[in-house]
């Protein structure tokens, strides 16, 4: 039987450390200063350079999921209007994805992220009040007319 890590299922110590080893060579999108900022903010003094690549990692790869979900909206939503657009006559040749906050928004939602509008935003800018111009005051005269 070989010896494993709690936790850590299917793998061996040696595999472990081999992935570890293999972390200081990667270069993770998500940069190390950025990780090691939010790391610091929650509380890790000073975080191991392979535990760093390895939160960038995983939160690249969250980010990537996340992507590829907002895009997949993002077609089905094309697709519905390219048939709506068919269906009135236009060309409906453009295949062009366009990504919106609500293809974003439902792709967080799949894993539990709620995305609001601060309601500040949803009605746009309202119109300043405007108050009645002042009548401009007489200078008062010194004598002379």
């Amino acid at each position: 039987m070989t010896p494993s890590i709690p936790g850590v299922d299917g793998m061996t110590e040696e595999e472990i450390a081999a992935f570890l080893e293999s972390l200081d060579e990667c270069t993770p999108t998500i940069p190390d200063g950025l990780t090691n900022h939010y790391l610091k903010q929650s509380g890790i003094k000073e975080p191991d350079v392979r535990i760093t690549r390895l939160i960038s990692l995983a939160a690249q790869k969250f980010v990537t999921q996340i992507a590829q979900d907002a895009r997949q909206c993002a077609q089905q939503r094309s697709e519905m209007m390219a048939r709506e657009k068919r269906e009135r006559g236009y060309d409906a040749r453009d295949k062009r994805a366009v990504l919106t906050m609500e293809d974003v928004s439902a792709a967080l939602g799949e894993y539990g992220v709620d995305v609001r509008k601060p309601p500040y935003f949803q009605g746009g800018a309202a119109e300043p009040k405007t108050e009645p111009a002042a009548k401009p005051k007489k200078r008062a005269s010194r004598g002379k007319k």
